[in-house]
Formats: structure tokens, sequence, C-alpha cells
């Protein structure tokens, strides 16, 4: 599909601050305790641990997302190294390390809020944090970039002005506080203090990530051979730096022991600084946590964007919304899960669960130095990382270290998501080919289409037109219905019998409409029925067969107000559930149907009407044009209106063939609009056909398919074939009222 890139919006400051705010914000405010309980004042020495640990990552991830800017992090470099199930399982769980630390980001932020409002439920609270930056996240990366430079310096401020307000007030820090459990290591013996740290530093290594935070954003980043790498080291040592210096000031105010059961660490030591610590830090926490939310939910979108690119996800993760630029269905379903983890509300399980998420994937990407050195040697590299490939293999080994000391049930939440993965990518070609079957089946089963012939008039263009939407689809049946209306003292039954004995002009048309569909090749049935009421009587035998998918019908004459409103054909377009099309015919019964015009607005009608128009020009060997009126008045970005024509062909379509066309005009009548392009093409021929979509209004009663539809069929030079897909009528509604609210906005 076109139209799939992202556009470069994010400079050095922004690429920066995602890094930064995305590791530091949740880490600091809302792990710095729990790490502290478990080795007191070592905590310190925890930090620089992770960061010296982190420290060879980083490097291969400058190199890596220099050399290669795409959408993805660490599975798109395994990707280019090799294919399969190694770049699948690395890319799954990405997706899921992302998403979780998003959560715990989210639960950070609802603790901090409920600092200062208590009486707010903590896993609500951060559903709805999800939930607000999520729909930041849609507005595109760039509005997510600017948000995060904003939160950053706000982040960097508070937690300066927390250090040396600690350092300089009387009633901060102490060093008697600070060794107040017994020392730098609180624990007996050297092995046991190590073995602590290192558990402590599984648990805070995910506050380093900011490196895989920076890869997967790579594709959006301006000038990425240089403030990428920049940005990446950047971000471990401004880390290391806040983080050391946040936990000595802490751990100087309060002992390791408070620390370690607080879900609000900093708040509780800031409260010692006076009166507006607590609802301050509580602010500046609050802050920092959203701005991880906001960087780790953009991280995950891009990771399930690279998935469906490569064929591992469902293809609509990789769409990008024409306008905004972001793949909207991928944030709204890794939104989803996000939620559902925060509600959880278990940080520390959240933690460790996203650490060795993240571990996983930095561990693959380090091996992807290695391979993409061999596999590419001649490839422009802008960074290089030093002292290859020792640095590489340093970063492995070192993870392999570190997650030896994860928590347990951590370790089976991570390897049990592994092993969904990998019953993912084997059950996703069978499963795929299930509902491709699924699909062809239910199609399949509304194959028929049923054209009421009660006009001789307009009979020869309505089986033609049947017959040419019956020959574009496999397996596609006609019935060809004529109702008869019989008086109410006449039983129906006995008006039936009658009916299929006698010999009369009805069964003659419908022998010849036979006849025409025998020799287009299209299996045809007919069909006499003795019914009170004419509408009803289609419409049950719509429902009586089942397998109807289409009713046709045709219109003669100027759809008039009051025409429509008593005629037949309105209360069967009003009452079918299914997808009805009515023909206003001008001459096609007579010539064959080579150009077709198609106005598109969106929605599911416009959606139906184009996929009927390529119906017919396949059987025609003719071409389409797609069409959006815009207005002539106003700035209007005529390459953003073109990328959303593409994007609605595609969407109909699932591809633009090289028969269709796309076109803009500007007029400020989107009739006139319609009908001015309706009457030359490219050739300077007119089309034979238009076929258009019913608008918001067709379900009122002196309309037939709303006001433009209608005006366009009865002010046009050629043929219009009139569309409206059926759709339940709650849903309908919704859509309308949606719509109508975009409209206002």
């Amino acid at each position: 599909m076109a139209n799939k890139q992202l556009v470069r919006t994010l400079g050095l400051t922004q690429i920066l601050m995602l890094g930064i705010g995305g590791t530091m914000g949740a880490g600091v405010f809302l792990l710095t305790g729990h790490a502290a309980g478990i080795v007191g004042p070592a905590v310190i020495l925890v930090f620089l641990l992770a960061a010296l640990q982190s420290l060879p990552n980083s490097l291969s991830y400058a190199e890596l997302a220099s050399s290669f800017p795409v959408a993805g992090g660490g599975y798109a470099y395994i990707s280019k190294a090799t294919k399969g199930l190694v770049p699948f399982s690395v890319g799954w769980v990405s997706w899921f390390s992302s998403m979780v630390y998003a959560a715990l980001s989210a639960l950070g932020a609802a603790y901090s809020l409920k600092i200062i409002f208590p009486f707010l439920p903590v896993s609500l609270t951060a559903m709805a944090f999800v939930a607000i930056f999520a729909i930041i996240n849609l507005q595109g990366s760039k509005e997510a970039g600017r948000t995060q430079v904003i939160l950053g310096v706000i982040l960097l401020v508070s937690l300066a002005a927390f250090v040396i307000l600690g350092l300089v007030l009387p009633q901060g820090f102490t060093w008697a506080e600070f060794y107040k459990d017994g020392g730098f290591f609180i624990h007996e013996g050297l092995l046991n203090n190590m073995a602590k740290v290192f558990q402590a530093v599984t648990l805070v290594n995910v506050l380093f990530v900011g490196y895989e935070v920076i890869a997967t954003t790579a594709e959006e980043a301006k000038d990425p051979g240089r403030n990428i790498p920049i940005a990446i080291v950047g971000t471990i040592f401004i880390c290391a730096v806040v983080y050391c210096a946040v936990s000595f000031v802490a751990l100087g105010i309060i002992s390791s022991q408070e620390l370690g059961t607080s879900t609000t660490p900093l708040s509780d030591a800031a409260s010692h600084l006076g009166v507006w610590g607590a609802p301050a830090m509580g602010l500046a926490g609050l802050i920092a946590t959203i701005t991880s939310l906001n960087t780790a939910m953009l991280s995950s979108a891009r990771v399930a964007l690279a998935l469906s690119r490569d064929g591992y996800l469902p293809a609509f993760f990789a769409r990008i919304h024409p306008r905004f630029k972001t793949p909207i269905p991928a944030i709204l379903i890794s939104a989803a899960f996000i939620a559902l983890a925060a509600a959880s509300a278990d940080e520390v399980l959240l933690g460790y669960v996203s650490n060795f998420g993240y571990m996983f994937v930095v561990f693959f990407t380090n091996v992807s130095v290695i391979l993409l050195r061999r596999k590419f040697p001649n490839h422009k590299r802008p960074f290089r990382t030093p002292w290859y490939p020792v640095m590489p293999i340093l970063g492995c080994i070192g993870i392999i270290i570190v997650e030896a000391f994860t928590e347990p049930h951590a370790l089976v939440v991570g390897i049990g998501l592994i092993v969904v993965g990998l019953i993912v990518y084997q059950l996703r070609r069978p499963v795929s080919l299930a509902i491709d079957a699924a699909a062809r089946t239910v199609e399949a089963a509304h194959r028929e289409i049923l054209v009421p012939i009660a006009n001789p008039l307009t009979a020869e263009s309505l089986i033609k037109m049947a017959a040419i939407l019956g020959r574009s689809r496999e397996e596609s049946t006609l019935a060809a219905l004529s109702v008869v209306k019989i008086p109410d003292a006449t039983p129906l039954k006995v008006a039936q019998e009658i009916l299929d004995k006698q010999e009369n002009g009805r069964k003659a048309l419908l022998k010849r409409v036979a006849d025409y569909a025998h020799e287009q090749g299209v299996p045809v049935r007919t069909l006499v029925r003795a019914v009170r009421n004419v509408p009803s009587g289609i419409l049950g035998v719509a429902e009586a067969r089942g397998g109807v998918g289409l009713i046709l019908m045709g219109w003669r004459g100027q759809l008039s107000a009051h025409r429509v409103s008593s005629s037949v054909v309105n209360q069967v377009v009003d009452g079918a559930q299914c997808n009805v099309a009515v023909l206003r015919d001008r001459g096609i019964g007579k010539r064959a149907i080579r150009r077709v015009l198609v106005p598109l607005g969106g929605g599911p009608h416009s959606r139906l009407s184009l996929q009927l128009a390529k119906n017919i020009i396949e059987v025609e060997n003719g071409s389409l044009t797609a069409l959006r009126i815009l207005p002539e008045t106003g700035e209007v970005d005529m390459q953003v209106e073109m990328d959303v024509l593409r994007q609605l062909v595609e969407d109909a379509l699932g591809e633009i063939p090289k028969e269709v066309a796309l076109s803009l005009k500007r007029n400020n009548s989107v009739i006139d609009g319609i009908l001015a392009a309706s009457v030359q093409n490219a050739d300077q021929k007119g089309y034979d056909l238009i076929s258009i979509g019913a608008s918001e209004e067709w379900f009122l009663k002196d309309l037939l398919f709303g006001s433009i539809p209608d005006r366009v069929a009865n002010k046009a030079s050629c043929s219009v074939l009139l569309v409206r897909r059926y759709e339940p009528e709650p849903v309908s509604w919704l859509r309308r009222i949606l719509r109508k609210r975009r409209s206002a906005e």
C-alpha cells in the first residue's frame, strides 16, 4: 500500500527528550524507592552499574539507528540482519515491553495525582491517562514531540530543584539519615550485598533504555546520522547523573526502608522540606510519569507498525492516516493493551517484566550490529560502535548476567510472552487462510442480485447492469422478480396459484430478461409473487431467499420530493437489510460502459459505490476515475488531499489498480463540481456512468439517497448508479453523530 512512510519532524531536542523523558519519568518517581528498599544507599552504585551496563548497548543502537533510520527499533535491525522467527520474536517482545512500560508510567502518574487528589482510584486514573495520551499521539509525532520537550524541561527543572533544596535547606539532607540503616551496604556479607545490588540493577535497568525509545522513532528524526547518536549517548549520561543525585538526596532525607515501602518515594522525601514539598513533587511526578507514558506509547505503536509492514501483524496496523501521518490503528490497539496492563496496579511486576522484555530486544540488537557489519560491509554508517566487536559482545554478556537476578514471576511472564509469540508466529498463516476462507464463504452466501422488474422501459438497462455485476463475481446469480399487488379480498395463496399457471405480459418480460442474462453467462431465476404491498413484498422476497447481497432497481424521470416520498423504491431503500443500488438510466442499455466517474467523500456508501464501479470496468474493460471535490476558497494542501483520496481508494479496493485514476477538483459547490467533471475526462470525452454513494440524509423520506446524489442523478447527462450499503441502524446512527461532531470541530 502507498503512503505508509512517516515524516521526519523530530529534531535533536525532541529526540533527546524522548529518550530522557521516556525512561526517567516513571523510574525515578516510582522505582527509585523500591530499589533503595532492596540495597539502601548502595542504590547509587546500582544506578552507576546499570548505566555502565547500558553503555555498550547504547553504542550499538547509536550505530544502527543512524545507519538504518526506520521505525521499529531493535526489531527493525534484527529484521535486516536475518528473517523468520527471530525477528518476529524480537518485535513481538519489543511491542509488549513498550506497552508494559507505558502501563507502568500510567500507574506512576495515577499515584502522583493521588497525592493531590487522594480520593481518585489508581487503576481508573491510570486508564484515563492512557486514553488522553492516545489522543495526543493520534495527532502526530510532531505534536507528541513538542509535548515531550515541554514535559521534559519541566521534569529536569523539578528534579534539579529537589536536589538543590534538599541539600541547602536545614530540614533536608543529613549524613546521619543517609547511613541510618547501617552504612552504604545494608546486608550481611559481600556476596549477599552484591546479589542484592544485581537484583536492584535488574529492576532499574529499564530506566536506561531511552536508546530503544529513540530508535523506534528514528524514521521521524531529522538528520538521523548526527542527531540520533548524540541523543542516545546523551540520554545515558544525563539519566545516570540525575538518578544518582536524586537518590542520594532522597536517602539523606528519609531512610531506605521508608522509601522501599512507598509508591511515591520522592514526594514522601519532599514532604520533609516544607508543606509545599509533597504537592510540588507530586505534580513533578505527574509530569514525569506522563512524559514516560507519552514516549512509551509512541514507541509501542511504531513497533506494531513495523511488524505489520513485514507481514507479521494484520495489514491495517500499517495504515498511516493521510492527514496526521500517524499509524492510528496501531496506536489505538496498543493503547487498549496498555490500559489493561495498567488496571493491574502492580508497578513492581510491571517494572521487572518491561525490563526483561527490553533486555531481550537489546540482546539481539547487539547481535544485529555484528550480523549487519558482515552483511552490509559497505553501507554508509555515520556513527560506528568503537572497539567493535568487543562492545556489542560485552553488551550481550552484561544482559545475561543482569537477567540472572530477575524476579521469578517476571521471568515466568516474560517467557510466557515469548511462548505466546511463537504460537502466534506458527498460527498466523493458517489463521489468515481460515479467515480468508470464512470471508469468501460469507461473501458467497450473499452472491445473489435481486432485480425487481416492473417497467419494460427500464428493464433492458437494468438487467444489463445486473448481468455486468453478476459476471464480475464468481458464482453470482440473478433473481428477476415481478410482484403483483392483490386485493385484500383475494387470498394470497389462490392468487399465487393463478399467477403460476397463467401466461401474461409479466412472464414474457421476465423471460426476455432471463434470455439476456443467459446470453451473458449469468445464472438467473425468475420469480412472480402475489403480495398485498409491493415494497413489503420485495423486501420479503429478499429476506426469505437469504442469499441476496444486492437489490438493484431502476428509476425513470426526476427525483422530486413528491415522487420520492411516495415511491416503492424509496421504501425498499429505507427498509432493505442488504445493499441497494438504483440505476437512473440515460442510455447504457444501448452502449458499453467504458468510463465511470466515482465521487468520493468517505464512508461506507462511497466505498461500495467504488467497489461496484470497479466490478463494472473489469467486465467492460473500461476505466474509472475517483474524484474528490474541494472548496475553491481557503488554503488546501493538495498533496495531503491526494493522500486522503489515495487512502480512500485503497481502503475500498485494497490497492489502486492501473485502470483507476485519481482526480481532485476545486468547486465551492460539490454538485456543480461533480457535474462539471462528468462531462469530460482526460480524453476530453464524457463519462458513461457516475457511481455515487448515499449521503448522510438518505434516510429522510423526501430524499432517495440524499441531497447531493439525488441532484446529481437529476442533472447529470450520463447514467447514474446510486448506492447505499446496508448497516444496522445503531451503527448508522452512531457514525452519523460522529461525523457531525468531526464536521463541527
